[in-house]
């Protein structure tokens, strides 16, 4: 019995020795002291919208317009004199930010409102806008200018279901519709929404949620929506 205690304790030594001597060397955690001051608010909230709209406007490397930026969106603003609409004091608004992507290619906000999808090499962002129908730019600027403050939650508290809402355009050509699905992400005039079929043929996913100014909440889309044909 003696044998057998001993030559468990020699077995116990060598299994401490080995893990005593394979250990990860760290040194001990540095304590975390919780600071209560941590700034946790919306790091936008000191901004417009148009204020911030107006930050977002860098090229590129090689001197090209950023598709993700809003240069075009800037100019058109401008163009249609709506600088206001942006920069007001009425926090109920949701701000459809339309990036660059949005205004170039056929179909989009170049080619609705100047007939060509095409900017000749060297014509600024606000060149092209002084060629645009400025009636129909401003259509569509209010058509993305929603008249109620949507956040992903808890405004569209239900998944998969449409959420109309009342836009700038005033009676049914100006409705739009939101939905969310189990991920949080929200697309915009999706089949079948409750409008007509010309508004979700142009269905749109937002790209980026939740800028939250001091005047509302903005989304960024790279494809203008509709409801109606502009």
């Amino acid at each position: 019995m003696k044998f057998i205690k001993l030559k468990t304790l020699r077995i116990v030594g060598m299994i401490s020795l080995i893990l005593s001597l394979t250990a990860c060397d760290l040194g001990l955690q540095e304590s975390f002291d919780f600071d209560p001051e941590v700034d946790l608010s919306d790091p936008l909230d000191k901004f417009t919208a148009w204020e911030w709209i107006q930050t977002k406007d860098q090229l590129t490397t090689d001197g090209k317009f950023d598709g993700e930026q809003f240069n075009y969106f800037i100019a058109a603003i401008k163009a249609a004199g709506m600088e206001a609409e942006y920069s007001g004091a009425n926090k109920n608004r949701t701000y459809l930010l339309l990036n660059n992507n949005a205004f170039t290619g056929t179909g989009d906000i170049i080619h609705i409102v100047t007939g060509k999808s095409s900017v000749p090499a060297g014509e600024t962002p606000d060149q092209t806008m002084a060629r645009a129908d400025i009636e129909k730019l401003r259509t569509i600027l209010k058509y993305h200018i929603v008249t109620t403050y949507i956040a992903q939650v808890p405004t569209l508290e239900e998944r998969d279901v449409d959420y109309l809402f009342q836009t700038m355009i005033p009676g049914e050509d100006g409705l739009i519709a939101f939905r969310r699905d189990v991920l949080y992400r929200v697309t915009i005039n999706r089949e079948p929404a409750p409008l007509p079929d010309v508004a979700t043929k142009e269905w749109e996913a937002v790209r980026s949620h939740n800028y939250v100014f001091n005047n509302g909440v903005g989304h960024v889309i790279a494809d203008p929506v509709r409801n109606k044909p502009y």
